[in-house]
């Protein structure tokens, strides 16, 4: 958590701005959007941190984003498709599919109802934008949906979003949550992944639409708004591609590790990094696969980890840990 100023000589670090509200060991934060909301959700989840990571699955698209928070909030009707078998929901991913309807909509109805406690309880919701591109149901209202489920290519229409399209999108529903809980603040991020389907030129413009939009936001709600540069770090400040995974497109792990690094050092206040001086060590310690169980080191090891992991149940009973 320490910065590494000797690296320096060899990056071009990426400026942070400012952060509306630092982050605290206390806080409840939810993550939406894309494959990395998780990946960095699951950052704050491993230390015992109070986190809801994406309830109805990974989400690429702001219009999607948006439908899912206006759902979440108003309890919205949702539809339901058929298709090889199985029920989908146009809210989510395949994590919600099932063979009967009856029971994708009982779990569809559940992530809601958690998306909903977690929201109105929290006080950070980090969004994580992927791509301007969406596509919506030809047949019926042209609505949007989060996920395609491997229905025929027939069945939807491409579109992109334009910057002010994002930008109405967003505003109208985050305005929403935020009057509901006027403790939450919006932390935006844009993916790092690259979009190899759109050709790298569109795949450019496509999060030079997001940026723009979130650059909008936050000039117009900047009480509670703020913008964390994990696309910038990846791509100016890391720059290289032994920071993706074999893919070449999806940011890797040291990549992840690296985001996780600069977000502590840049948006946690003082107790977050406290809890965290604590927290990491002992979450490494825990995960530790001994070649010898029996080994009294090892037994001496292992009650001295459980004697610091129970002082710190005491010192954040509120934790997850």
């Amino acid at each position: 958590m320490e910065k590494d100023h000797t690296s320096q000589l060899f990056r071009t670090p990426v400026a942070i701005g400012s952060i509306a509200r630092p982050l605290t060991a206390g806080d409840t934060s939810v993550f939406l959007g894309s494959c990395f909301a998780e990946h960095i959700g699951s950052k704050f989840a491993e230390q015992g941190l109070l986190t809801t990571v994406n309830p109805l699955g990974v989400m690429y698209n702001p219009m999607s984003i948006s439908r899912l928070l206006s759902t979440a909030e108003s309890n919205a009707d949702r539809d339901f498709a058929e298709h090889g078998g199985m029920w989908h929901t146009w809210l989510g991913d395949s994590s919600l599919s099932c063979p009967s309807q009856s029971e994708c909509q009982r779990l569809t109805d559940e992530a809601l109802a958690r998306l909903h406690k977690a929201l109105s309880e929290a006080d950070n919701l980090f969004l994580t934008l992927g791509t301007s591109h969406y596509y919506m149901l030809r047949n019926g209202d042209g609505q949007c949906v989060a996920n395609c489920h491997r229905f025929p290519a027939s069945t939807f229409e491409e579109a992109e979003l334009e910057t002010d399209d994002i930008v109405a999108a967003l505003e109208e529903t985050l305005t929403a949550w935020h009057e509901r809980n006027p403790r939450l603040q919006v932390i935006f991020t844009v993916s790092p992944y690259r979009y190899a389907k759109y050709g790298f030129h569109q795949s450019q413009l496509s999060k030079s639409r997001l940026l723009l939009a979130i650059d909008k936001l936050c000039r117009k709600l900047p009480k509670w708004t703020s913008y964390f540069p994990a696309y910038e770090i990846v791509i100016d400040e890391l720059r290289d591609y032994r920071f993706y995974a074999d893919d070449m497109l999806h940011p890797s792990a040291q990549a992840v590790d690296y985001i996780w690094q600069r977000l502590t050092e840049s948006w946690m206040a003082d107790d977050m990094l406290a809890f965290l001086r604590r927290s990491v060590p002992l979450h490494q310690a825990l995960n530790h696969r001994p070649l010898n169980v029996a080994n009294p080191a090892y037994q001496a090891f292992r009650r001295k980890t459980e004697e610091q992991l129970e002082a710190l149940r005491k010192d954040y009973p509120n934790l997850n840990l």
